[in-house]
């Protein structure tokens, strides 16, 4: 992979997104995030090689979720993010179509409350790459130093893993997870965080640039 940030990109306009696709190497496009026509979604994925499509659903839709990924591996993304918590048939649908179609898949675990415990999270690791992905993805939010320690051992005995905590405490954990074999961190645009923690990309690119 080119590039150890990923963009995550949502809640912006269309013209902004297009602009913002031209600096990176590689994107996440928040679909839930991006009230965008279809038309414009096509053009999207069709205007970048590296892109990485995302719909959570939290009213639990998962039918608009199904819908709008097997839509972005139709259009050519490259990659796939599907929670974990979705039911099994849509994610199994997913995961078969997005295979089939030589879309890499990337399972993910949230939790916006917790980081488990080293145990649960090896567990979960396991769980997901069980159910098809290629690339495993844990987001915790971090309470103490301690979770971020926690999050970042994964790293010891876990290959193609995205392991990190969310929130002000975990934002370390953001910057070190490439450090420790992650193939890429998530920053966002200026002011456009899509999740909580978040670093702005420039932010992030620097640090990278001067170590």
């Amino acid at each position: 992979m080119e590039s150890k940030i990923c963009l995550s990109i949502g809640n912006v306009e269309f013209e902004e997104v297009l602009q913002q696709l031209r600096k990176v190497d590689l994107a996440e496009i928040r679909m839930d995030l991006l009230g965008f026509t279809d038309e414009q979604f096509k053009t999207i994925f069709q205007s970048h090689r590296n892109l990485i499509a995302t719909f959570r659903s939290p009213e639990g839709d998962f039918l608009t979720m199904s819908m709008m990924l097997a839509k972005a591996i139709d259009y050519g993304c490259a990659f796939v993010d599907i929670d974990i918590a979705n039911p099994d048939s849509f994610r199994n649908a997913l995961v078969l179509t997005a295979k089939r179609r030589g879309v890499n898949v990337i399972l993910s675990y949230h939790n916006f409350t917790e980081t488990p415990s080293a145990d649960q999270l090896n567990r979960i690791i396991e769980g997901l790459f069980s159910n098809g992905a290629q690339i495993a993805k844990i987001a915790c939010m971090a309470n103490s130093s301690a979770d971020c320690s926690r999050m970042l051992g994964l790293y010891e005995n876990n290959k193609n893993i995205v392991a990190f905590c969310m929130g002000e405490i975990g934002r370390i954990t953001r910057l070190a997870a490439p450090l420790l074999g992650a193939p890429f961190t998530y920053a966002s645009i200026k002011g456009k965080e899509t999740a909580p923690g978040q670093m702005a990309f420039e932010e992030v690119e620097k640090f990278f640039n001067n170590i």
